[in-house]
């Protein structure tokens, strides 16, 4: 078993007076947090950490909102953790709320604005993966890139670089909890830090790492950015 995370403690600007993506709904009414992770397999995760800024709860009641989806969801096993302070990445509020609940063992970490399917989870180290040609709208520049060899090892990851046709699906599975912290905290004051750049120390020094073959991909930010 493992615990899900859904970091969603970013602060843009734009946030100021508007309800900040993830948080919205979609057509039939669930929140895109939610829906982002209908897709992945319900027997295999113990508890579920949504990770909000106590800025946006208490200016947008997220908090609320975000129990009232689980229930028509029938997410028991969902919890909200909330930030008093917004984090300096994305690793940053993984590392807080692994800290604040005491999580240990297998985590993975799901984006909150992209969608995607899987069968299977594995409990090791792991990157979602989805090939760049089956996009039907592409933004190349906002990705991180996976190379993948024919043993099908994770051997790079790298931003904003094409380096294989596979990007990064916005899955993320780190077999040890404590051991993502003691990587987070050797890499802490780099800026802009980001989750591939973890991965890419751990891969330095020899942790393997296995791609998670994925269907259904949706990017919401590049969609809602087209339209």
């Amino acid at each position: 078993m493992m615990t899900l995370i859904v970091p969603i403690a970013a602060n843009n600007p734009e946030y100021a007076h508007k309800l900040p993506q993830p948080f919205r709904l979609d057509d039939e009414g669930t929140m895109f947090c939610v829906k982002a992770i209908t897709g992945l397999p319900k027997d295999v995760i113990r508890d579920i950490y949504f990770v909000i800024l106590r800025e946006h709860d208490e200016r947008f009641m997220v908090g609320e909102q975000l129990a009232m989806q689980f229930r028509r969801h029938h997410l028991a096993n969902a919890h909200v953790t909330v930030l008093d302070q917004p984090t300096q990445s994305q690793a940053e509020t993984i590392a807080r709320a692994i800290e604040l609940n005491k999580i240990e063992g297998v985590v993975f970490i799901k984006d909150a604005d992209c969608y995607f399917t899987t069968d299977e989870i594995l409990p090791q180290n792991g990157v979602a993966i989805y090939p760049l040609e089956n996009l039907p709208i592409v933004d190349p520049q906002h990705k991180s890139y996976v190379a993948v060899d024919d043993m099908f090892y994770v051997t790079n990851i790298i931003e904003k670089r094409v380096v294989s046709h596979f990007f990064s699906a916005g899955g993320y599975c780190f077999e040890d909890a404590q051991e993502f912290c003691c990587y987070y905290e050797r890499l802490k004051d780099y800026s802009p830090l980001y989750l591939s750049h973890i991965i890419y120390t751990m891969l330095l020094d020899k942790k393997i790492f296995r791609p998670i073959q994925i269907d259904g991909y949706q990017d919401w930010a590049v969609t809602h950015v087209n339209q």
